[in-house]
């Protein structure tokens, strides 16, 4: 059976993704990985990916110089000098305080309790996460995170949440939202969305009535002392 976060599946997703681009179109990941490219920042970063297994995003960052660990319940397959894979659950981690600069999270608060990738199910397995992210943060580190977003928090049991703005203030209590963007997705085939679209706060609420399908949240969130 064909694993799609192989290293031969996660390449030929990224080709996907190009093609998409190439003419003009646009997938969810493709606007999230932009997103986070234009947020990490300047220097060399000691960055940490929980869930980055199916993405070539915490790969590119090791060879752009950061010093990236990735943190998935899957074994990540890439390999670089600047790369440190740690297999396990990520509510459980022994990590050291204050070490990271950056966390990035692309996709991955929504799942994280429902044991869909063969973590544990934990209620409110998303607000522990965040409560890890905070400990692990160095002073005034920051977050980047990207999510399902519609007009009222929504839970699919053994798969994920959508969120909505106040389960996302109850999450990010603790930290201060430096950025939020909002995209809506506006052209699809085959079941497919192949163009998003940045909108508005209330329009991305709408945006499953409209779009018939969730809006995507991307924001950068630092660390409140």
């Amino acid at each position: 059976m064909f694993d799609p976060d192989s290293r031969l599946g996660v390449r030929l997703r990224e080709i996907l993704r190009r093609c998409l681009r190439l003419v003009g179109g646009r997938s969810e990941r493709d606007l999230e990985y932009d997103f986070v490219l234009r947020h990490v920042g300047k220097g060399t970063l000691q960055i940490l990916d929980v869930g980055g297994v199916g993405s070539l995003l915490p790969l590119y960052l090791a060879r752009k110089g950061h010093k990236v660990t990735v943190y998935d319940v899957r074994r990540y397959p890439e390999t670089h000098p600047n790369l440190t894979v740690i297999v396990g659950d990520f509510l459980a981690n022994s990590l050291p305080d204050t070490a990271f600069d950056l966390v990035i999270m692309v996709s991955t608060i929504e799942h994280i309790g429902f044991g869909c990738y063969g973590d544990p199910v934990i209620n409110d397995g998303d607000r522990m996460a965040i409560q890890q992210v905070y400990r692990v943060l160095k002073g005034q580190g920051r977050l980047i995170l990207t999510t399902p977003f519609t007009i009222q928090h929504r839970i699919y049991n053994g798969f994920e949440r959508w969120y909505d703005m106040d389960r996302l203030t109850w999450l990010l209590e603790s930290f201060r939202i430096l950025v939020a963007e909002f995209w809506v997705p506006v052209l699809w085939s085959g079941g497919r969305c192949l163009r998003w679209t940045q909108a508005t706060l209330e329009q991305a609420q709408q945006a499953e009535s409209v779009y018939g399908y969730h809006a995507t949240l991307c924001l950068v969130a630092e660390k409140s002392l």
